[in-house]
């Protein structure tokens, strides 16, 4: 009786390894989804999606980035306003979008550089690029917010640090 009951034990303790360890996989590969789907967003051009993609925190700075440049500009636009022309794939994204994809490459990310995956939390994840041309990885920070994967772009580089690659 003994050893049926040691037997079980061992038959459950790796089903329940098998799971955790199935959990882990497919939380990784939601992480990776989700990240790699941003620069696929950002190689179409589909600035409606890119903004879906993006955490809260990331929405929030550029829209008070375009926010403060209009001001400087003496254009009034009300943060409101940018908030659904962001949402809705607007004149003030699109313009937003171009100008940043002048600047950043997001071919180098989905070919040239090496993915893996670093740390992963409950609600925040860290995806590890690492670009043949450069001796330090970019870290992509994600944030789980809703329950889906989101990009923490502002998070990970902000204006000052795209020159990462």
């Amino acid at each position: 009786m003994k050893k049926k009951s040691i037997i079980f034990l061992i038959v459950v303790f790796c089903f329940t390894a098998a799971e955790v360890s199935f959990a882990g996989q497919t939380e990784e590969n939601e992480i990776l989804t989700a990240a790699d789907n941003l620069f696929v967003q950002m190689k179409n051009k589909d600035y409606k999606a890119i903004w879906e993609s993006l955490t809260f925190k990331t929405k929030e700075i550029i829209i008070s980035d375009v926010y403060k440049t209009s001001k400087k500009e003496n254009i009034e636009l009300k943060k409101e306003y940018l908030a659904r022309d962001f949402s809705s794939n607007g004149p003030q994204a699109q313009a937003y979008w171009n100008s940043y994809l002048r600047v950043f490459d997001p071919v180098i990310v989905l070919e040239q550089c090496i993915w893996e995956m670093g740390e992963i939390g409950k609600k925040e994840a860290e995806v590890i690029l690492k670009y043949k041309k450069s001796d330090k990885p970019a870290i992509l920070k994600m944030y789980k917010e809703n329950n889906e994967w989101k990009v923490g772009l502002e998070e990970s580089f902000g204006t000052r640090k795209i020159n990462s690659f």
